[in-house]
This record gives structure tokens, C-alpha cells and sequence, in this order.
């Protein structure tokens, strides 16, 4: 299991577990979070589990692949820790990380 901080729009954080594999969308889902809409259902068609992730210190995550980067070329809130919670698998180096839902952004519907 993955545990990790998530961050509502509204700055309210909880702390949420995953099992390693499953994907930070679903992870957050899980556990109750329904501010995080994820309209397509995790097939990276939209941009609407755009989140914000902070690593622990010497962890990375996988590069993103050209849907992902295309995806969240269409949000106005896109910066350099964005990253669409569906494409996002857990395992144990993200253990402690931070996530942040991004702004709700009308162009990602």
C-alpha cells in the first residue's frame, strides 16, 4: 500500500492508501474524494483528474507519454508537477508523496 497526502481545491488535505499498481485517479476515488471528476473514466480523454504532484526527495515518476501531454495541453492550470491522476500507477517510492486537485478548468469537459 501507497499512502499519500491529497489536497482538495478547498485546501482540506487527507491522507489516503492505495495498492500499489492501482492508478492515483482510482486510488482518490476510492477514498471519497469526488472533487477529483475523472469524467472519461481513467481512458485519458480529458483532463478533468488533473492534479498537482510533489514527490519525496529522489523519486520520479515515469515521463509522460504524448496522450497524457496532450491532454493536459488543453488546461489553462497546466505546470511542470502536472500530471493526469489516471496515468499515474502507485508503488511503493511514492509513499509520502503530496497531490493537489488542480482548479476546476471548464475547457477539460
Amino acid at each position: 500500500m501507497t499512502s499519500f497526502t491529497v489536497e482538495t481545491r478547498s485546501g482540506d488535505r487527507l491522507e489516503v492508501k492505495g495498492r500499489d499498481g492501482a492508478t492515483l485517479m482510482k486510488a482518490i476515488r476510492k477514498a471519497g474524494i469526488e472533487e477529483l471528476v475523472a469524467q472519461c473514466g481513467g481512458g485519458c480523454a480529458c483532463a478533468t483528474c488533473h492534479v498537482y504532484v510533489t514527490l519525496p526527495e529522489g523519486v520520479s515518476l515515469p515521463e509522460m507519454a504524448a496522450g497524457e501531454s496532450r491532454m493536459l495541453a488543453t488546461s489553462s492550470y497546466r505546470n511542470l508537477n502536472s500530471r493526469l491522476s489516471c496515468q499515474v500507477k502507485l508503488q511503493a517510492d511514492l509513499d509520502g508523496m503530496h497531490v493537489a486537485i488542480a482548479p476546476d478548468d471548464p475547457s477539460n469537459f
